[in-house]
């Protein structure tokens, strides 16, 4: 195990969460070997159940593409990661990791400015996601990339 490699799979993970923060098909796709699968779990409670299975690289695009609508003015995502565990086998590396992702949205500027004594970041975070991710990453020749990811929610997700 290096630590060469290990900053490598750390900057893997920190590419796939500005690639989510981004709605970046195209960088998100990059990061996954053609064959690559993504599961996404509810696992409210320690329970897991799938909601949904991605396979190849063109339908982990195509999702993000379709299911994650672009930031609204003044809107952003930020998708932090803590507490990462690697494990290195040779060609193949796991990452146990949590995250949140938090909504932010940023107050207008009052057309005659911010009122006297307002002081600090206008506007609002909102936690909106959590979890466990669990990428399995593969050398390549081009470097690391991610062959398999599980997505484990903490909180109930509904897609419709």
């Amino acid at each position: 195990m290096s630590l060469t490699d290990e900053r490598a799979l750390l900057n893997l993970l920190g590419h796939y969460t500005r690639a989510h923060d981004h709605r970046d098909p195209d960088a998100m796709a990059a990061l996954f070997t053609p064959d690559a699968t993504i599961e996404i779990m509810d696992a409210v409670g320690g329970a897991a159940c799938l909601l949904g299975r991605l396979e190849g690289r063109a339908a982990i695009g195509e999702a993000v593409r379709q299911m994650m609508a672009p930031h609204e003015a003044r809107a952003w995502s930020q998708n932090v990661i803590s507490a990462p565990i690697i494990a290195i086998d040779g060609d193949h590396a796991t990452i146990d990791a949590q995250f949140m992702v938090f909504s932010i949205v940023g107050d207008e500027v009052p057309d005659n400015g911010w009122p006297a004594g307002t002081f600090g970041a206008q506007g609002r975070i909102i936690p909106i996601e959590a979890g466990q991710y669990r990428p399995t990453m593969r050398r390549t020749a081009e470097g690391w990339a991610i062959s398999a990811m599980r997505i484990e929610h903490r909180l109930p997700m509904a897609f419709g």
